[in-house]
This record gives C-alpha cells, sequence and structure tokens, in this order.
C-alpha cells in the first residue's frame, strides 16, 4: 500500500470523527431549543410521535438516528414519522410514474449516521493494513496458535447519509394510522404497569421528585400535588430513567462520582424524557430546565463526541425497551424481570401506593386534571372549528398565548372585548352579592364562599 493510500485510509477516522461531532452537536442543539422553548413545564408535542421508520424498506431507525429524528420533528413540528433518502424518493418516484413526487424546494434534509465496522492492523514499520472480517478471524487464529502477528484492531466509523420527512416531500401519499392513539386513561395504566413490571419501587413523599440511588427508589410528590396527570408521569418516567442507571442494572455511576459523569448522567434523563414526552404526549418535567442542557452543552458536549454519543444511543434504548413492552414483548434489557414476575411487582407496588392513600391511575379524571388549560394548538382548533363570533371570543379568551397573539394581531379589538368581560364578570359578582344578601331563610346558600365565587369567575373570564 502506497503512502497516499495510507494517509486516505487514516482520513476516513478524522472524517468519521468530524460527522460524529457535527451528528451530535445538532442533537445537543435540538434540545437545548426545545427546552428553552418550553421553559420546563409546557408541552412540547401537539400530539403524539411515532417511532421514525423508512416507508420504503418498511425499518425504523433506530439508536441515535431515532433520536435525532424525532427530536428534529418535534423542533418543526411535523405530525408524520415518514423519512426517506432523496435516492428513496426517486425510486417512489420511479415505481408511481403516474405521480409526481419530489423534495418540496429550499428544504433541507436531517443528517444522520451510517455505522460501519473497520478492522485493521499496525505493523512495525508504522503502516496500516485494513482487512476483511473474515480476514481478521484468520489473522487472530494464527495468532493463538503462535505467529508472531501485529494485532487486529476494530473501530466502528461513522458515514453521512441525508433523510427527508414526508411533510418535505410533495406528492406522497398521506400515512395510514395503523393503531389508534391511547387514550389519557390507557396511558396512564400503561406506565404504571411498565415502571412497576420493570422493578424499579416508586415511594410518594411531601418533597420534590428524585431518585434515591442509596435506597434504589424513586421519590415523587403525591399526585395532587401535579397540575396535571401528564406532569405527573412525565416526572415518573424521568425517575424510571434514573434508576435504570443503578448498578443492579444498566451500571452507569461512576465511583468517584464527577461533575462530569453527573452531566452526562442529566444528558441521558433528558434526552429520554424528551423522547418520551413526543411518544406519550407529555410535557417535560417541572423540574427540568433550559439553563441545564445548555450548561452541559456548552461545558461537555464539544470536549466529548463519543460520550454525548454514548449517552443518545442508550437513551433512546431506553424507548425502544418501552416500544416492546408496549408490543407485549419483554424488554430485551438484561436487567428487566422475566413476565412470570410481573404480576408481584405490581402487587408490590400497589402495596406501596395504598400504604399512603395513592391511587396514581385515577388522576387522569382528577379535578386537577379537569381544570387543565387547553394548549396553544387545542385552542387554535377550537378557534377554527368555531361557527360564531362568540365561540371564536371563548377560545382566544380561555388561553394565554392566544391571547397574547390576538393582542398583537388587533390589539383594540381585543382590549374591548376583555373589557366587555370584566365588566361581565363585576354584574354577576354584584347580582350573586344582592342574591345572596336576599335569601330567605332556610334556603340552601352555595357552600363556597362568595370571595372565592368572585376570584373563580375572574379566573374562568382569564381576567
Amino acid at each position: 500500500m502506497s503512502q497516499t493510500q495510507q494517509e486516505e485510509r487514516k482520513s476516513r477516522f478524522q472524517v468519521s470523527r468530524e460527522v460524529q461531532e457535527e451528528f451530535v452537536n445538532g442533537i445537543a442543539e435540538t434540545m437545548l431549543s426545545l427546552t428553552s422553548r418550553a421553559g420546563g413545564a409546557p408541552r412540547i408535542a401537539a400530539a403524539p410521535a411515532g417511532t421514525p421508520f423508512c416507508p420504503t424498506t418498511g425499518r425504523e431507525y433506530g439508536g441515535p438516528n431515532m433520536l435525532r429524528l424525532m427530536l428534529a420533528g418535534m423542533e418543526k413540528g411535523y405530525a408524520d414519522d415518514r423519512w426517506l433518502t432523496f435516492k428513496q424518493v426517486r425510486h417512489y418516484q420511479s415505481e408511481h410514474p403516474n405521480l409526481k413526487v419530489g423534495i418540496k424546494k429550499g428544504e433541507h434534509g436531517i443528517k444522520l449516521l451510517r455505522p460501519e465496522e473497520v478492522f485493521f492492523t499496525i505493523g512495525e514499520d508504522e503502516k496500516w493494513t485494513f482487512h476483511s472480517q473474515d480476514e481478521a478471524r484468520a489473522i487472530e487464529e494464527q495468532r493463538k496458535q503462535g505467529a508472531k502477528l501485529p494485532p487486529v484492531q476494530h473501530k466502528t466509523l461513522f458515514y453521512p447519509f441525508t433523510v427527508f420527512n414526508a411533510e418535505q416531500i410533495y406528492g406522497l401519499p398521506a400515512k395510514e394510522r395503523t393503531t389508534p392513539a391511547l387514550t389519557e386513561q390507557e396511558r396512564n395504566v400503561f406506565l404504571e404497569k411498565f415502571v412497576a413490571d420493570s422493578g424499579v419501587a416508586v415511594e410518594h413523599h411531601k418533597g420534590p421528585a428524585a431518585y434515591s440511588h442509596a435506597e434504589d427508589v424513586v421519590k415523587l410528590p403525591f399526585p395532587d400535588s401535579f397540575r396535571s396527570s401528564d406532569a405527573y408521569y412525565a416526572a415518573k418516567l424521568r425517575g424510571f430513567y434514573e434508576a435504570t442507571g443503578h448498578s443492579s442494572r444498566e451500571n452507569r455511576r461512576t465511583e468517584p462520582e464527577t461533575l462530569k459523569s453527573r452531566a452526562f448522567e442529566e444528558m441521558r434523563a433528558e434526552m429520554f424524557t424528551l423522547l418520551a414526552g413526543a411518544k406519550f404526549n407529555l410535557p417535560m418535567p417541572e423540574n427540568s430546565a433550559s439553563a441545564q442542557v445548555a450548561n452541559w452543552n456548552r461545558k461537555f458536549s464539544g470536549g466529548d463526541v463519543a460520550e454525548l454519543f454514548r449517552a443518545a444511543t442508550d437513551a433512546a434504548r431506553a424507548l425502544t425497551s418501552m416500544r416492546q413492552f408496549e408490543a407485549g414483548e419483554k424488554p430485551r434489557d438484561w436487567w428487566f424481570p422475566r413476565p412470570e414476575a410481573w404480576a408481584e411487582l405490581e402487587a408490590m407496588q400497589k402495596q406501596r401506593d395504598a400504604a399512603v392513600g395513592v391511587s396514581p391511575t385515577l388522576a387522569a379524571s382528577s379535578e386537577a386534571s379537569a381544570r387543565r388549560d387547553p394548549t396553544l394548538a387545542e385552542s387554535v382548533a377550537a378557534f377554527e372549528a368555531a361557527d360564531n363570533p362568540v365561540a371564536k371570543a371563548r377560545a382566544i379568551l380561555q388561553n394565554p398565548d392566544f391571547l397574547d397573539m390576538a393582542l398583537k394581531q388587533d390589539p383594540q379589538h381585543i382590549r374591548e372585548l376583555a373589557d366587555l368581560c370584566g365588566q361581565l364578570s363585576f354584574a354577576l359578582s354584584h347580582e350573586a352579592e344582592a342574591t345572596q344578601e336576599q335569601a330567605p331563610a332556610g334556603a340552601v346558600e352555595s357552600s363556597i364562599p362568595l370571595t372565592e365565587q368572585k376570584n373563580a369567575a375572574k379566573r374562568r373570564m382569564r381576567m
């Protein structure tokens, strides 16, 4: 092999490192964008997103590629989970000549990574020699028999390829929904069962949400202290993921623990939380913050690309385990209990919950959930579906974000409408007060104090 050929071979490692660094920086930037937009609490997905897949092959994208596409879809608001390469779009067009299919003008794809296993030896003269997998096995066999040959080294290199979402492609038929989305109650029951069957213990207390590594217990506030069942299960799933790092499971904790190792563990939890939120229509946990993501992104991600890539792989694998469980299979994680132990584990979790009077799966029908403000997407949908001005006004007033948007578009008319609502609220409160003063003896009165009635009326009017 010539010196030029050796340099070209070696450059493959440099290209792979650069591609991998660009890939993980894209993940970090997207996560930072999403968490900054979410502010730690609001929903970041208007509807559950499916697992990214290629419609021409039927195969799902896995590992870090799955994470990259799910995050990109969330950031750009794609409702379609189909992703194709330019070559696959061209091939689809050739198979369907009656259709006009192509990439929309001005659209940019997402770069993914294709792994390639390489085997090589470095001789005494520092010359590199690359081998096929069969050649590598033969060399190792010869070494075992005493041959004086340099050891075979093995590396995984990554090469880029670009995919486009179905929404970036014109002429592509609409996707057929194969399975209906879970209702909120069905989702809650599923998540309760999954966490319990994983063997991760959950206890409820009056303190904040946290995972105790020493006790191997996820500790959560009582369900009724959360703003909704969505927020409760977002926190429970984050705690579950932190527990998977225990020494009895994936053993991700390093001893002694450093700021850097803790930062990467936080990265894994953030990534998993975003993925699970997209799949199960959950908000970011309330203890999550964009500043935290910005901190590890600034300090560590650019300096340790391989570690961030491993973190992305770990987070994606956890979501794959949930999908396997949802399909009725035992997740492939070695530590996940076998199906015959699941009933006992569920009973143990129910005992822990009953000991403190908790019934988490009923949270979906709780008063706190019923009071949940509509999301911006829900308010916009209600506005567009309304067939009269009163219903449209109600949709605007029920959502602060929508109201702010309306104020920017037409501040004068919205303020007039708000003033009218304020006058109406005052009139209703005054009438209720006068009615109470004139009520005859023995009349049934509201059990709610008048001041609270007034405050409730104001909240309903969004004033």
